[in-house]
């Protein structure tokens, strides 16, 4: 694995694992959040479809 690729797996693991947003972003040394938004829109996607069934659950039992 590459260091660009390690960075970002170690970036997704964390977002997925819940940490803030705006401490990763700072953690990459980006400029803007906006980049790190951008460039990790996939796990946010991810965590959005783990909330919809986290909600769902909780009304439904």
């Amino acid at each position: 694995m590459s260091i660009h690729g390690l960075r970002n797996t170690h970036a997704s693991v964390l977002i997925y694992k819940g940490a803030n947003i705006h401490s990763v972003s700072k953690r990459l040394e980006h400029t803007d959040i906006q980049t790190t938004l951008d460039h990790y829109s996939h796990v946010l996607k991810e965590m959005e479809e783990r909330d919809e069934e986290i909600a769902i659950n909780v009304y439904s039992s």
